[in-house]
This record gives structure tokens, sequence and C-alpha cells, in this order.
């Protein structure tokens, strides 16, 4: 008896087994032609496109690897325009994707949906504006654009330049040392104006190399390829994901900055206590019921998912821009002086200084927080581009364009003079915040952070090149422009 049931025992594991490799093998080759049809997605439609696409990979094998996305999306570019393209067909990775090259056409597209993944019910980050795809976006967009305008600006502006006191008293101290990193100070200065204005919460990371809310911030926006393979999912089978449950970020994280936002507003509600920054202005919409507790969240994540390592890196892409260019700065150091006469830093001031603002300007040209932007078609209306075709517009290969900016790749603040004549006569060539309604809703805090930041260390340093000055290089494996070791060498002097 035992002989027989331990036989039957044995030809039911051999059954499973081979039921199992049956099911497998099917699934593989689904997957095989699936991914074989999308490889032939163009031929078929007899749509222009790029030739080649890997089965994998699409048209941008090496993107991460060996290549940043800003330089791959500008070689398809430089192709379709060469074939005189309004648009063109390629492969990212096996998602069939329009690339738009023609600006008009990029200005109707920017009005459409981003099609990224939204799923409210597990996902923190489909809370946020960059990630909301749901109805009721544009009356969470409409209630939220109050608390990012001048006004608000005017508020939390003492609390920046606190902050960026803090940066130049520590540089100060730590100047003359042989391992004093510009880089990271920068880093900390960003990293703490977040963590103040948006998180009502001092995080001494100026004073202080490591914390916590530091440590998490870096681990929300480092680079990981099982991340970007989780991202690959959302953005490719979206409904296979809500299934899965699939989250954008890992759970620690989620829970560390849901339970921060969260303590943070218990106690100045239990205390009544109220600051004038952005969590303040959202706890507002939470009382009146204008955005659940879940929003209030997500939107203070927003910040740090998408602009701390935005503000970071255009931070030093300038500081970088001007220690070689030592006319320019030598410029702005004199703009930034006449305007001070000596006194302290104010709105005011810092917003009406012209050759600054030309100066952003023009590095937010030539590296723009975010190279590409995406957008979902609605119609086919618009010259033969498929309705629910995913549509890139490459930013950063608009930006570097001759036709629209003459000897694109010199640094030349003179572009945006206001008499500059540089400068595309087409708006939506210069996207360095999106455009339509569903461009960056914060980029005047960004700007501001920037300003302040750049005002600080121009007034008190000066930006000399560390050892031959050689072309920057952009880390491949980055979600944002972000410069490659070794390629970003400078180093601060005092001012005599």
């Amino acid at each position: 008896m035992n002989g027989k049931l331990k036989r039957w025992r044995l030809q039911c594991s051999v059954s499973n087994c081979n039921m199992t490799a049956s099911v497998v093998l099917i699934l593989a080759l689904l997957g095989f032609c699936i991914l074989q049809i999308r490889k032939l997605y163009w031929t078929r439609r007899g749509i222009p496109h790029t030739a080649g696409p890997h089965l994998l990979l699409g048209n941008v094998r090496g993107i991460w690897s060996t290549e940043h996305s800003s330089t791959l999306l500008q070689k398809i570019y430089r192709e379709f325009k060469r074939r005189e393209l309004s648009v063109g067909g390629f492969n990212f990775f096996c998602i069939p994707s329009i690339l738009l090259v023609d600006s008009e056409l990029a200005r109707r597209m920017l009005s459409q949906t981003d099609g990224l993944h939204s799923n409210a019910r597990d996902d923190l980050m489909s809370h946020t504006l960059f990630e909301h795809v749901e109805r009721g976006w544009r009356k969470t967009h409409e209630k939220l654009t109050a608390l990012y305008d001048a006004n608000m600006m005017k508020r939390i502006f003492p609390v920046m330049a606190g902050v960026a006191e803090e940066m130049r008293v520590e540089t100060s101290k730590n100047i003359d040392r042989e391992d004093s990193d510009v880089e990271d100070f920068v880093g900390r200065y960003t990293t703490h104006v977040i963590s103040t204005c948006v998180f009502g919460v001092r995080c001494r990371t100026i004073q202080l190399a490591r914390t916590e809310f530091r440590e998490m911030c870096d681990r929300t926006t480092e680079f990981c390829w099982f991340n970007l393979f989780r991202q690959w999912i959302l953005v490719s089978f979206p409904n296979f994901a809500r299934v899965l449950q699939i989250k954008r970020m890992v759970s620690s994280e989620e829970k560390f900055f849901i339970g921060l936002t969260t303590a943070t507003v218990l106690h100045r509600e239990c205390y009544g206590i109220r600051k004038d920054d952005i969590l303040q202005g959202l706890i507002r919409l939470h009382r009146e019921q204008k955005i659940t507790k879940e929003e209030l969240s997500g939107h203070c994540f927003s910040f740090v998912k998408f602009g701390l390592e935005p503000c970071n890196s255009v931070m030093k892409f300038c500081i970088y821009e001007l220690a070689r260019n030592p006319l320019i700065q030598d410029r702005l150091r004199s703009e930034i002086k006449h305007s001070l006469n000596g006194m302290e830093l104010d709105y005011k001031v810092a917003t009406s200084m012209t050759y600054l603002s030309q100066v952003i300007n023009e590095t937010l040209r030539m590296y723009p927080p975010v190279d590409y932007l995406c957008r979902v078609s609605q119609s086919n209306s618009l010259n033969r581009i498929p309705s629910g075709a995913l549509c890139v517009i490459p930013v950063y290969a608009l930006h570097h364009d001759p036709d629209h900016f003459p000897v694109p790749e010199q640094f030349d603040p003179e572009r945006f003079s206001p008499n500059g004549t540089q400068t595309s006569t087409h708006q939506f060539c210069y996207l360095p915040f999106g455009a339509g309604p569903r461009s960056c809703i914060g980029y005047q805090f960004g700007l501001m952070l920037i300003k302040i930041g750049i005002i600080t260390l121009v007034r008190n340093f000066r930006f000399v090149p560390n050892g031959s000055a050689s072309q920057i290089r952009f880390k491949p494996n980055s979600l944002r422009l972000s410069p490659a070791a070794g390629s970003w060498n400078v180093r601060l002097e005092r001012l005599k």
C-alpha cells in the first residue's frame, strides 16, 4: 500500500512539473509574440520610424547603462529632423512611441494626459500631481495653484534665506579643507530647504553630513535597476500592475514620509502651531475638506521625489558654467552687490535681478531638469498619430537645436536678455518646466530656492575650475541630468 502511494505521489509530482513547464512555455511564447508584434508596430501602420528596434530594448539600447536618455533621444530627434519629419516612430524599450520634432505639435500634445500609472487605493505616489491621472486631477490642480504663487514665495522667503545663510557659515568653516565638497553642500542646502519649507522640520542637514531625512531622500531618488524595472511594468502594463498592487516606491520610504507628515500635522493641531510654509497651506486645504490626508502626504512627498534632484542638478550646472565663464560670474557678482548694496537679501531684491534670471534661464536651457516629457495621444488627428500612443517630447534635444538656439553648446545668458534676439520665437522650444495644464506647478518654489542659493554663494565666494577644465559628462544611470563623477571639477575661493 505504501509503495503504491509513493508511486502515485511521484506521478502527481511529475505531472505538476510538466504542467508548470507547459504554462511557462506558453507564457514565454505569448510574451515573445507580443514583443514581436510591438517591434513591427510602425511597419504595419506605414508610419515613418527609426530602424532596427531590439526585441526588448527597442531603439534605446544602452539607455541608463552607457548613455543618458537625453543624448540618446537627441540622436533619434536629429535623425528625424534630417529626414524632414515632424514626428517619427520608435520603440521606447518595447513600448511603441512617437517622438515629436515639430514645436507646434508639441504645444498641442502638452494639453493631453501624461498617461502614467495611477493607483490611488494602493500607491501614495498616485496622490501627487505628477502621477494623478484620475478625473479629479484638474480640480486638485486648481486647489493647489494658490499654494505656489508669489504670495507664498514671499512668506517662505525668509526661511530659505536663513538656510542659505547657514550654508554660507558652514562653507566658510570648511572651505580650506582638502576634502571640502561643494557638491555636497549644495545637496545639504536643497535638502534642508525642502525639510523646513515643506515638511516643517529642521533636519540640520547643513551642519550634519548625514541625517535620517537626507538618507531617506537619497534612497527615494537613487537610481536602481529593480526600481526601473518596476517603473517599466507600471507604464507598459498598468492594469497588470494594479492587480499585483505594484507601487512606485518601497514601503519603508513610503512609511517614513507618511509618518513624518502625519506626526508634524498632529503636533501643529495639538499645540495650535501655525507657520508660513507649504505644509500649513496643505493643512488648511485638508481642514476645508478640499484634499484628503493621503493627498496631503503625497503632495509633500512630491517635493522630494520630483523637486530635490532637479534643484540639486540645476545649481551644480550653474556653478559649473560660472566657473568656466569668469566674466559672466564677475558680471553676476556686480549685479548682486549693486542690488543688495550692503543690505540683507529680501524677496523684492532677489526677484529684481535681471542678469541672475538670465543666467539661471540659460542653465535651464542647457541642462533642463527633465530631459523629456511624455503624453498620451487622445485622438489620431495629429499627423496620423494613433490614439493612445505614447508621445515623447525631447526637451533636451529641442533646447540644443541650433535652429532654435544658435550655437547651443555655448553658455550665453544674453539669449534671455530683454532685447535678446538669439532665442527661438516659438515658446514651446523652451520647456524647462513643461508647459500646458500639466506644467510644473512648483516651479516658482524651485526657482526661488536656486536663486537664493546662487546669490549667497556668488556674493561670498568665487567659483574656479579645480584642475583642467573639461567638458561636462552626464551620469548614464540617472533619471535626471546629473554630472558624471570626475567631470564636475569646481572649487570655492574666498573673495579678496
